[in-house]
Formats: structure tokens, sequence, C-alpha cells
């Protein structure tokens, strides 16, 4: 579950490190799929993202277990996000690391076509 003034982790080549949270959109605790308004606080050198600026980005992994229906539970290490623009496009053009199957149903079928692998 992510918080306001969450430190989050960027997944994507956007060229972004850290975000920090300041907004979940629709609910009180951000899970996966959820699109927050964030901050950019630290960056990669040479980007064309800058630091400061405020952002949208859709929750990929959380640390918290989330449960599927067939009775298993999955986690990650840490919590993970990709980050979008103003239209809700996609920033960066690949995503690292893998991607839970449960974000097809938030209709975020671009999502996944951009990862390399999923679990």
């Amino acid at each position: 579950m992510i918080l306001n003034c969450s430190i989050l982790k960027v997944c994507d080549n956007s060229g972004a490190k850290y975000i920090k949270c300041f907004k979940i959109s629709k609910t009180p605790m951000g899970v996966m799929g959820s699109v927050i308004y964030a901050s950019i606080k630290s960056i990669y050198l040479n980007t064309k993202t800058q630091k400061g600026s405020i952002v949208k980005a859709i929750i990929v992994r959380t640390k918290s277990l989330y449960s599927r229906k067939n009775g298993n539970f999955i986690n990650f290490q840490i919590n993970e996000v990709v980050l979008l623009n103003q239209k809700y496009e996609f920033l960066g053009t690949r995503i690292f690391g893998p991607v839970p199957l449960e974000l097809r149903k938030k209709h975020s079928l671009k999502l996944l076509s951009l990862s390399s692998y999923f679990l």
C-alpha cells in the first residue's frame, strides 16, 4: 500500500530515479494499478525529465501482499512505478523487471506490451 509522502523507485527508462507521492487518485491508499501524482526527487544525467517536476504515475509493484484468485499471494521487494505525462501516455519506452498480470484487468495493455516479462 502506498500512502502520501511515500518514496517510490521508477522502473522505466524515462530518466527519473526516485519520486515522492503527494496524492493518490480515487482511493485513500495506492495498490497495483492505481494512478498517483508525484514529484521527481532524483534523476539520471542528461535526461528530458527535470528534478522537481510534477508527473502522474501508475503503481506497478508493491511490497504489500496481493491476493490472487487461486489462493496465492505475490509481493515484491520494493515499490516501483511507471511515469505518465499529462495525457496519460508513457514517458519511457521500456519497463525493467516483471509486471504482474493483474494489470491486464486495469486496462493497461500498453503497459504489458512495454515490459519484458510477466509474473
